[in-house]
This record gives C-alpha cells, sequence and structure tokens, in this order.
C-alpha cells in the first residue's frame, strides 16, 4: 500500500476517534459559527480553551455544576456559612400537564405553564417543557418550584422573556428550574431579535421576589435574570443559582434596593446592579459569597448616566477565578463598597 494512502487511512481512522470523545463535535461546531458571526478570535481564547478542555474531561454541556439548594459554590466560611436554602413552601401546587402541558421538548407549553400560574401555585413534574412565548404573573404570592429532571427549554431567538413577573406584586418564587435557551455560541448582538431573550424578569415594584437553585444558560438576552423600572423593587432574594454562557449578565438588577446576590455560581457572567440613570433608585444590595469562574466580573454598580450613587451597596466576601472586579463608578456616580473579596488570576477595572 502507497504511503500517502496509509497516511490517508490514519488520518480518518484518528478523526473518527476524535469525533467520538464528548464535546469535540460541539466545539468545532461552535467553532465554525462563531467565524461566521465574526467572534473567531474571542473564541480562540485562553480562557475559552480552558473551558473547551474541561468539557471535554467532564463531559459536554454538564461541565458547570448545576444550581442546588444545598450545595454551595465557595467553601463554608464564618463570612460565608450557609450550605443550603429553604425555598417558600408550596400551597396545593397545581402541574402544568393538568392543563394540557406535554413536557415532551417540541409542543409548545407555555399556555398551559400559564394556566397553572392563574390558578395558583406550580409544582412542575420532570420533563423537558419547550416555552417560545412569555408566561406573565401578575399574582402575589405565587410560587413556582421543578422537580429533578425539568428542563425549561427555549428555541427560538426573539425579545419574548419566558417570565415576566409584574408589579405590584409581592411574595412570588421561582425555585429548582433548568432553563436552557438557543444560544450555545454565546452570540451578543443587540441589533437584531434577542435583547429581551431573558428567562426571568421582573417589572416595576416586585418586592420580596426569590429565585433560587436555578440553573440558566444559552440566551441571547442581555441577562439571565433583571429587574426593571424606575422603582425596580425591593428585598429580592437570589441564591443558590448558576449562570452559564451569558452574552452579558447573569443577575442585572435595574432600579432595585435592599435586594441580596448570594451564593451564586456563574461561568463567564456578570453580575451586579446597572442602573439606565440616576431617576433609578439603587442601595442596599449585597452581593456576597458567589463564585466567579472562566471570566465575567462582578459588581455593586456600573453605567448609568447623571451620576448614579451606588454607595450603599457592598460586595463582599466574593471568589473571583479570572475576569475582573468592576469597582469603577460612572461619570459623577458613587462608588459601592468592596470588601474582603478573593481575586485569583483576575483583576480591576
Amino acid at each position: 500500500m502507497r504511503k500517502p494512502i496509509v497516511i490517508g487511512v490514519l488520518l480518518v481512522g484518528v478523526a473518527a476517534v476524535v469525533v467520538g470523545i464528548p464535546g469535540v463535535t460541539k466545539q468545532v461546531q461552535t467553532a465554525y459559527a462563531a467565524w461566521q458571526d465574526g467572534r473567531l478570535q474571542d473564541h480562540l481564547s485562553t480562557r475559552n480553551f480552558r473551558r473547551w478542555w474541561h468539557k471535554i474531561r467532564y463531559g459536554g454541556d454538564e461541565s458547570v455544576p448545576r444550581a442546588s439548594l444545598n450545595s454551595s459554590p465557595v467553601p463554608a466560611t464564618p463570612s460565608c456559612p450557609q450550605t443550603s436554602f429553604t425555598p417558600p413552601k408550596l400551597i396545593d401546587p397545581r402541574s402544568p400537564k393538568d392543563f394540557g402541558a406535554r413536557g415532551n421538548g417540541t409542543t409548545d407549553d407555555t399556555k398551559a405553564f400559564q394556566a397553572a400560574v392563574d390558578a395558583g401555585d406550580v409544582l412542575v413534574p420532570a420533563g423537558t417543557y419547550l416555552l417560545n412565548h412569555t408566561v406573565v404573573v401578575t399574582a402575589s404570592n405565587r410560587h413556582i418550584q421543578c422537580e429533578p429532571g425539568v428542563t425549561l427549554k427555549k428555541t427560538v431567538r426573539a425579545d419574548s422573556n419566558m417570565f415576566n413577573y409584574e408589579g405590584p406584586s409581592t411574595g412570588n418564587s421561582l425555585v429548582g428550574c433548568n432553563f436552557v435557551g438557543a444560544n450555545p455560541t454565546r452570540v451578543r448582538d443587540w441589533e437584531n431579535p434577542g435583547h429581551y431573550d431573558i428567562p426571568v424578569q421582573t417589572n416595576g415594584a416586585v418586592d420580596n421576589f426569590v429565585l433560587a437553585g436555578n440553573s440558566f444558560r444559552d440566551f441571547f438576552g442581555q441577562s439571565m435574570f433583571q429587574t426593571e423600572g424606575q422603582g425596580g423593587g425591593t428585598g429580592a432574594v437570589l441564591v443558590f443559582n448558576s449562570f452559564a454562557n451569558c452574552p452579558l449578565y447573569g443577575i442585572a438588577l435595574v432600579g432595585s434596593v435592599n435586594g441580596r446576590i448570594a451564593y451564586n455560581l456563574a461561568d463567564n457572567c456578570r453580575m451586579g446592579p446597572e442602573n439606565n440613570d440616576a431617576t433609578q433608585d439603587s442601595g442596599g444590595n449585597v452581593l456576597e459569597c458567589n463564585r466567579m469562574v472562566n471570566g465575567g466580573n462582578i459588581t455593586g454598580g456600573s453605567n448609568g448616566e447623571g451620576g448614579v450613587d451606588y454607595s450603599r451597596n457592598v460586595v463582599r466576601h466574593n471568589v473571583l477565578d479570572g475576569g475582573y472586579m468592576q469597582i469603577s463608578p460612572p461619570e459623577r456616580g458613587k462608588a459601592a463598597r468592596y470588601i474582603d473579596n478573593t481575586c485569583n488570576d483576575c483583576g480591576t477595572e
């Protein structure tokens, strides 16, 4: 057999073996998509190479641990002692399947979820639920909780959130769900539909909202969770969630006060307050005991026209592995307070 033929056969064999390694085929497809989007240089960065290797070693999309109500992303210390979170109790919960949800990943179950939420508290049984439209929650003290094995999936790129909580309302919660969007290559393009492809958003005076134990990844929107409004609510509790592959924010507090962002894991995502302008409220927000990995950043307040006062926000006891801590306030604004944060292979800005 001729030498070129032998080499060709060997190369084909090696290619077949490599494609069989978990994550390799997807990474080739992702790199091609990044090239098509003009982001190949960013995709081939050292940071993304580390993420790619971690995916190969630990298995595809599950390289980032999913959120858990009983697992803290930071080691327990006197400053970060909490190791679990008890969610609000469900009262006579209904299942979306009672209202026609299929949970097969292909039939759109938005209307069934809306009907279940309108009826009362909701307990979602295992399954993959396609929600390509918006579920709107206007009532107070409405609790949604997912059982193990639930994925809430969106397969379209559109300016429509999955869950909108409208104010005035209080005491709502969303717990234990796995959210997956349609943006695995982390495309960031605000000129086309997708800027408000946000899984969960509160609008206006939504007070004492609880977001706990949820996993988010692969959406087009500017954030995975966001508050919004001139008065964007008070007392939000955002704990034990995980965020991955964010075009920008995992958690964005806009016009919110007295919130707690704690014990969250963010993979290449940003977290913190960012008001649009000085007329929106900010203050009393505490960001503590979060872990940032593979880039991204955490801030007690950035941006905002007219000089936003972030000085009553506190960022403390967070661990950053890569990325940076954004401490500089907007022009004519006031910076938050930063206390005892750990910065490994990262910087400040």
